[in-house]
């Protein structure tokens, strides 16, 4: 036979509102005894046992598979004859100038004449106007000064492309340019 369930009010009063002491659903002592029950096998399986790896292994190997992903992706910053030769190539500079065009013109504009970040058609150069360090500029990017680093995001082969095409840039004299800023290299 099937008990009444009745409403029983407890017996203290706090700023008028009284409580009911009614019993907890079944289900719902049986789920919250069951997630306890999981979480004390997982806890066995991952720290006390060892069957199943632990939290810190997870994020080590994780980690360690992102920076070789990272490195592969990214490699070395280009070399000055790398750059060189993407110069020479009529193909790598369209393709540095698609890829200037996505993702740089937001800050130095759409024809390097500056925006947020400096214009790059001037003979004026904060990180140096070699063929290397403007390859380094792009590969490791200037974090204090809000430019991101491309290593990872870009290709070495696309970073080289785009180094190429901002060397391809310098004297095209754009309309609006900005102010130059940093040091006046040849």
């Amino acid at each position: 036979m099937k008990q009444e369930r009745r409403d029983v009010v407890r017996d203290h009063d706090f700023d008028g509102i009284q409580e009911f002491d009614n019993q907890l659903p079944r289900w719902w002592l049986g789920t919250f005894v069951l997630t306890i029950l999981l979480a004390l096998y997982w806890w066995g399986a991952r720290e006390t046992f060892g069957t199943e790896p632990s939290i810190r292994e997870i994020h080590a190997q994780q980690w360690a598979e992102l920076q070789a992903l990272q490195l592969e992706k990214g490699g070395a910053p280009p070399t000055a004859e790398e750059v060189e030769a993407a110069l020479a190539d009529p193909e790598a500079l369209a393709a540095g100038k698609a890829v200037f065009e996505s993702t740089c013109f937001a800050c130095h504009g759409s024809l390097g004449e500056g925006n947020i970040g400096p214009n790059l058609t001037d003979a004026y150069w904060l990180h140096g106007s070699r063929p290397e360090q403007i390859g380094l500029t792009i590969f490791q990017g200037v974090p204090e000064k809000g430019m991101p680093t491309w290593r990872g995001a870009l290709s070495a082969e696309k970073i080289q492309q785009v180094a190429a095409y901002v060397i391809s840039l310098q004297g095209s004299e754009p309309p609006n340019p900005k102010a130059p800023q940093g040091t006046q290299e040849p």
